[in-house]
């Protein structure tokens, strides 16, 4: 059996390639992915649809940078930036991540994050104030 901290740190590594499909392999196939305040995408091949828009919409720039990373048995918790390019350049948004795994897949997959912080980040906005502070 695989350990379900390496299986997340392996799944948010791959996140670079911006390649959906590189993913598909580490979710169950009944697998569930959420963004908390919108709408639950269930299945492997739903999120691998999911995650494939997400890259379009960052072509140039898509990483998950893992700042932090705690594993109790199945559950594993990231605190992640996530990056993506804006006008103002490469930057991140802060992301809790809480993952599931059993049998070295990814079962439940939710992220926690301020769902306004990259439009405004998009426009150029100074978000200093909303991000935290550097390590």
């Amino acid at each position: 059996m695989s350990d379900p901290a390496d299986t997340v740190r392996e799944f948010c590594g791959l996140m670079i390639k911006r390649d959906a499909e590189a993913l598909r392999p580490l979710l169950a196939a009944d697998a569930v992915y959420q963004n908390v305040g919108t709408p639950a995408t269930i299945g492997a091949a739903a999120i691998v649809e999911n995650l494939a828009g997400q890259f379009a919409m960052f072509p140039d720039s898509y990483e998950y940078r893992v700042l932090t990373l705690a594993a109790d048995g199945d559950v594993v918790l990231t605190e992640r930036l996530d990056m993506i390019r804006t006008p103002g350049g490469i930057q991140g948004v802060p992301v809790m991540g809480a993952f599931v795994v059993r049998d070295g897949r990814i079962i439940r997959w939710t992220d926690y994050w301020d769902l306004t912080l990259p439009a405004k980040m998009m426009t150029g906005e100074d978000v200093s104030d909303l991000l935290p502070a550097a390590r």
